[in-house]
C-alpha cells in the first residue's frame, strides 16, 4: 500500500519503521533533524516540509491508500487532513487528535476521517473496564463481546499444575493465550506447569472470565472496596482519568508538580477533585492531606521513571492497588516485574491503536498484548477461500510458535485438525509478535 505518515515524532517514527516492512511509506516533518535520522535509519521517502503547506505533497504519488496524521498539534492534524483531499486521491485518513472535546463533534464525518485516535479518552476507558476486574492486571476487548485479560496466580490450588488441568476451571469457551514469567512471555503448551506468580493471559466469553478469573488470586475477605484515589499527573489524560474516577463515584486527589496545570484540573473537573500542588512528591503530603488512607494510586504523567518511584512509594505506603502509565516499552518489563499493573501510555496507545486499524483492512485482524510482546491474528474465511469443506493443514513450524484455534458460531472449536472448514469461519492464532510476519504470511497463503 501507498501510505503518507504527517509528522516524524516517536509515534511517527515507529509506525514509519513498522509499516515499511510491506508498504511504501513517505513521512513529513518541518524538523530537518528528525528527518535527517529517519532517513539514515529506514528505507522510506522522507521529506523535510511543513504538512499543512500543499506543496510538499508534489512529489508523493497522486493514488494514496492511508494518510495518517500524528503530529502532536490537533490543528496542524486537521488542516492537513483537510487540504490532502483536494491535493492527493486518499481512500482513508486516519488522524490523532488529543483534544477530547473533537469525539463529540462532527468534524471526523465533515473532514471525511475514516479513524479519529483519542489516546486519552481511550487510556481512561481502559481502566474503567479493569476496575470491573480488579484482581485482574491488564483487560483487552475483542468482538463478539469476548476479552483477553491477564492474572497473576498465587492459589496454591492452581500452582504445580498444567495448563490442561487449569483450562478445566472454565469451559470450553475460554482459552489460555499467554504466559509471562520472570520477565520472559511465552506461548504455553498445554503440559506447562504454572508456578507461583506466573501472570496468565485468558481470552474468551466475557461473563464466564469475569465469573471465574479472580479463584487464580489469594483473596483477601477483608480488603477494602475502592473509595480513596490518587492520580499523579494533571495533564489530559490525569484528567480524563479523574473523570472516569469521579463517575464511579471515588473520592479523587490529583498532585501535580505545575500550579498552571493545576488551576486547569480545578476548572475542567469543577471542583470535583481535590488538586494539590506539590514540587517534591507526596511524602509530606501523606498524613495532612490523607494520602496514606488511599485504595488506589495511579501514576500517569509522561516520565516513566517518576511514574514508577510514586508506584514503588504507594506500595511503601500501603495502597493496595497501583497503576503506572508506560510510555516507552522499554520500561514495561521493568513495570512488571515490580509488580505494578500497567497499562499504555498515549504515544503507546496511538502506535498500536493505527496499526491495528491498517492491518484490519488487509483481512487479517491483529491485537497486541503483553507489552506488544504477545500477538493475537483472526481472519474470517469468506466464500472464496480454497479451505471451505477442508482441514486446514496447519505446519508443524506453525504449531511450534502459534496456539491455531477456529470459532464457529460464537464457539471454540480447538482441535483444528479435525475439523473442516466452512464459510463464516474465524481462524485465530496467539503467539509472539516476533512471528507476526511469518504468521501473517501463513494466514495469506493458507486461508
Amino acid at each position: 500500500m501507498e501510505i503518507i505518515i504527517a509528522g516524524a515524532g516517536k509515534v511517527g517514527y515507529h509506525l514509519a519503521k513498522s509499516l515499511s516492512i510491506y508498504h511504501n511509506i513517505v513521512i513529513i516533518d518541518k524538523n530537518p533533524e528528525t528527518i535527517s535520522k529517519i532517513q539514515d535509519d529506514l528505507d522510506v521517502m522522507a521529506l523535510n516540509g511543513d504538512v499543512e503547506n500543499p506543496s510538499v505533497y508534489s512529489s508523493c504519488n497522486k493514488n494514496i491508500d492511508y494518510f495518517i496524521a500524528v503530529t502532536n498539534s490537533d490543528e496542524v492534524n486537521i488542516i492537513a487532513s483537510l487540504i490532502i483531499d483536494d491535493i492527493l486521491n486518499i481512500k482513508k485518513k486516519i488522524v490523532r487528535l488529543k483534544n477530547n472535546f473533537f469525539i463529540n463533534s462532527s468534524i471526523s464525518q465533515k473532514l471525511n476521517i475514516y479513524k479519529s485516535i483519542f489516546s486519552s479518552y481511550h487510556i481512561a476507558n481502559t481502566l474503567k473496564k479493569l476496575l470491573e476486574f480488579p484482581y485482574a492486571n491488564n483487560i483487552k476487548e475483542f468482538n463478539n463481546d469476548r476479552i483477553m485479560l491477564s492474572v497473576r496466580v498465587y492459589n496454591p490450588d492452581y500452582i504445580g499444575y498444567n495448563i490442561r488441568e487449569i483450562s478445566k476451571e472454565f469451559e470450553d469457551n475460554v482459552l489460555i493465550v499467554g504466559l509471562e514469567r520472570d520477565k520472559k512471555f511465552f506461548i504455553p503448551s498445554y503440559s506447562e506447569i504454572v508456578k507461583k506468580g506466573d501472570l496468565l493471559y485468558i481470552f474468551g466469553d466475557r461473563n464466564i472470565i469475569k465469573d471465574r478469573y479472580k479463584n487464580f488470586e489469594l483473596q483477601n475477605p477483608n480488603e477494602k472496596k475502592i473509595k480513596n484515589c490518587i492520580v499523579f499527573g494533571a495533564d489530559r489524560l490525569g484528567i480524563e482519568i479523574s473523570k472516569v474516577l469521579l463517575d464511579k463515584k471515588f473520592e479523587v486527589k490529583i498532585i501535580e508538580r505545575d500550579l498552571d496545570k493545576c488551576e486547569e484540573a480545578t476548572e475542567i473537573l469543577q471542583g470535583k477533585a481535590i488538586v494539590l500542588n506539590s514540587k517534591y512528591g507526596w511524602g509530606h503530603l501523606l498524613k495532612e492531606e490523607g494520602l496514606n488512607n488511599a485504595d488506589i494510586l495511579i501514576a500517569s504523567t509522561n516520565n516513566d521513571e517518576y511514574n514508577i518511584i510514586k508506584c514503588i512509594e504507594g506500595k511503601k505506603a500501603g495502597i493496595n492497588k497501583v497503576i503506572a502509565i508506560n510510555n516507552d516499552r522499554e520500561y514495561y518489563s521493568l513495570m512488571h516485574s515490580l509488580g505494578l499493573i500497567v497499562i499504555r501510555g498515549e504515544k503507546i496507545d496511538t502506535y498500536y491503536s493505527i496499526l491495528e486499524n491498517i492491518n484490519a483492512d488487509s483481512f487479517i485482524t491483529q491485537k497486541r498484548y503483553c507489552g506488544g510482546r504477545g500477538i493475537a491474528l483472526s481472519k474470517k474465511i469468506s466464500e472464496e477461500s480454497k479451505c471451505i469443506n477442508k482441514t486446514i493443514s496447519v505446519p508443524q513450524k506453525v504449531r511450534d510458535v502459534a496456539q491455531v484455534h477456529i470459532i464457529r458460531d460464537n464457539e471454540f472449536v480447538k482441535d483444528v485438525k479435525e475439523v473442516d472448514c466452512e464459510e463464516g469461519d474465524t481462524i485465530m492464532l496467539f503467539s509472539e509478535s516476533q512471528y507476526d510476519d511469518f504468521l501473517e504470511k501463513w494466514l495469506y497463503q493458507e486461508l
